[in-house]
């Protein structure tokens, strides 16, 4: 339960932003939502891109604690851990109701501009994402953990797609097969 207004802001804006996506969310409708002057709102923010880019970083922090602590529980060895991001990202994300694709994805596209600092905080966390995997993979023993990591974190990305558009299906089995084939590769196991 947010505490101050400028969780209010943050938990609202957050919402909204899932619901209707970044830049057609007008200020208004959060204000209107959150119960709160336009001058607490800029009392905290100085405009809605700073908004938007702190309920990112948010975001990414939280998802991203949630995300490390459900692998290390999901698995014993790097190697499991590389394969459980599939079941712990549909766990904590894809099969939530109303997912219709990762936030960080959606909202790179409304802002294209990679220099815009929206889509920096949004690339961040990308990096950040892929980061994890290459320590994992590193641990692992992998030949190439960076290659690796980029090849997990697009799979995970098409995956997110897949259920976001199509429903889940055969999409985490499929996916986790695919990744056990790219990880007995990279650290020479059998898949």
């Amino acid at each position: 339960m947010a505490t101050t207004k400028r969780e209010v802001l943050l938990d609202t804006a957050t919402r909204l932003f899932a619901e209707r996506g970044f830049k057609t969310t007008g200020i208004a409708e959060i204000l209107g939502a959150a119960g709160v002057a336009k001058g607490t709102l800029y009392q905290h923010f100085e405009s809605k891109d700073a908004l938007i880019e702190a309920v990112l970083r948010r975001m990414g922090e939280r998802f991203r604690v949630r995300f490390v602590e459900a692998v290390e529980e999901a698995a014993d060895t790097p190697i499991e851990r590389l394969i459980a991001v599939f079941r712990v990202q549909e766990r904590l994300i894809w099969s939530k109701s109303g997912f219709c694709g990762c936030p960080f994805v959606r909202v790179a596209g409304e802002f294209s501009d990679r220099d815009h600092p929206v889509h920096r905080v949004a690339a961040l966390n990308k990096r950040l994402l892929t980061g994890y995997l290459k320590d994992l993979a590193a641990e692992a023993g992998a030949t190439d953990p960076e290659g690796l990591a980029i090849q997990l974190a697009m799979l995970l990305e098409g995956a997110g797609v897949l259920h976001a558009v199509a429903g889940p299906g055969e999409v985490t089995s499929q996916a986790t097969a695919a990744a056990r084939t790219l990880v007995a590769g990279a650290v020479g196991a059998p898949a």
